[in-house]
């Protein structure tokens, strides 16, 4: 009797080691579902996808398209009824073939939908990538610097960018200050002393020169503005890059932004920009107007000065900063790129609304910095133009503008919105935001 147990045993074990590997094998069919929710995003991914990644896209929709095909055709077989025509009719074969396409239906269908949700995930995370690469190319820290290293830094980088350009001909015409009370012409000191400057960051390549009383100028024929220089036959036929120099404080302390630019003379496209944040920019904004001639007077203006200093440092340590350590520029859907691809290219007037002229120009300036340094896009430079060579009496409109488009800075409470409106009709496309961050 021990002997039949044990023969009975052995062969219900054997019988459960055959059937193991059939189980295990039908449980491995039993797959977790598929989370099908970022399919719904398949429209927004789909401009962010490469070539092969479209092709890839078609085929998975195709596979969809022909498993959900095959499905209906396998159901209205496996629906089908006898008829009264004919009622002995052998259905059981029919429906077994709808059974069977229901089936590789299902399998198709699944195998497009893998395919599918595999890669809108790759795009996906092409995107977020994209998008973090996109951000950090726009945002920027502005550089801090006292202003006599600034200036030299500035003009040095300056005329290099311009010479790379193809401009063997830099006018300098001057610097110019931009507060919140005012908008003027450097003092004399101030404005020799940044020529001294550019002439000596110029070198031996002669570039800088000074256009005789530069001023824009009514043509009688079309009663529109331009410039007007007396040595202007001397560069006849040749490119001519203006240096727009601004020292720009939109606060009531000695902080600045010292911003140098240059444009075309005739196109008014900006070729270069350089920004410093300069945290006490006093020697440019009130400049000393008398110079010590006996050696009292030398001993009692330095010790003046020492005290000033000692208490403008102390000023400027307690004052709170107006102007930003860093720009966020959000632009999520990567505008600027697709602007700055079209065939037939806009070139940009940037227009910022703020409180302020002073702090109008900072922000414009801030933000033209960063999109001639990380995009293809056009800028033009008109607002320069008015505001610092517009005769009183002339309107604004009476300049020929070299732009088509604008890029307008509207303020909010924490940042601006930044919209690019074409001149010639009424269409605007809101890019994103700008945020001047502030020290905490």
């Amino acid at each position: 009797m021990y002997q039949s147990f044990a023969l009975a045993f052995r062969r219900l074990t054997l019988l459960l080691l055959c059937c193991l590997p059939l189980s295990s094998q039908a449980a491995s069919t039993k797959e977790a579902p598929i989370d099908l929710s970022i399919i719904e995003q398949r429209d927004a991914l789909r401009p962010y996808m490469t070539q092969q990644q479209r092709v890839d896209y078609i085929e998975a929709a195709q596979l969809i398209k022909e498993g959900k095909s095959d499905i209906r055709s396998g159901e209205n077989l496996q629906a089908q009824k006898t008829s009264t025509f004919n009622p002995n009719k052998d259905l059981k074969p029919i429906h077994d073939r709808g059974e069977r396409l229901v089936e590789e239906g299902q399998a198709t269908l699944l195998e497009g939908q893998k395919k599918l949700v595999a890669l809108l995930t790759e795009v996906k995370a092409q995107q977020v990538t994209s998008q973090a690469i996109a951000a950090k190319k726009y945002n920027f820290e502005l550089v801090e610097e006292e202003y006599a290293a600034a200036i030299e830094q500035a003009a040095t980088e300056t005329l290099e960018n311009c010479r790379d350009a193809g401009y063997n001909n830099i006018f300098y015409d001057g610097l110019r200050i931009i507060t919140a009370e005012q908008h003027t012409k450097a003092a004399p000191k101030v404005h020799n002393a940044t020529y001294d400057t550019f002439i000596q960051a110029d070198g031996t390549h002669f570039n800088v020169k000074v256009p005789l009383s530069l001023k824009l100028a009514q043509d009688d024929t079309t009663a529109e503005y331009a410039f007007q220089y007396d040595n202007a036959s001397v560069f006849a036929g040749e490119k001519v890059a203006l240096l727009a120099i601004e020292v720009i404080a939109p606060g009531s302390e000695t902080e600045a932004l010292l911003s140098v630019r240059a444009l075309d003379l005739d196109t008014q496209r900006l070729i270069s920009s350089v920004l410093f944040y300069i945290p006490d920019a006093s020697e440019v904004l009130t400049p000393e107007s008398e110079t010590a001639t006996s050696t009292d007077e030398i001993i009692e203006a330095s010790s003046s000065e020492a005290a000033s200093d000692e208490v403008a440092s102390t000023l400027i340590a307690a004052a709170p900063r107006t102007i930003p350590v860093s720009v966020t520029i959000n632009d999520q859907n990567q505008l600027i790129d697709k602007l700055s691809g079209l065939a037939s290219p806009y070139s940009f007037e940037t227009i910022a609304a703020a409180d302020t002229t002073a702090q109008s120009v900072l922000v414009a300036d801030l933000l033209k910095d960063t999109l001639l340094k990380n995009s293809a896009l056009i800028l033009a430079e008109g607002s320069y133009i008015q505001r610092s060579y517009l005769p009183a009496e002339a309107a604004p409109e009476s300049i020929p503008s070299a732009a088509t488009a604008t890029l307008a800075i509207t303020q909010n409470e924490d940042n601006y919105t930044m919209i690019a409106k074409a001149h010639e009709s009424d269409r605007a496309l809101e890019i994103g935001t700008v945020t001047l961050n502030l020290p905490e």
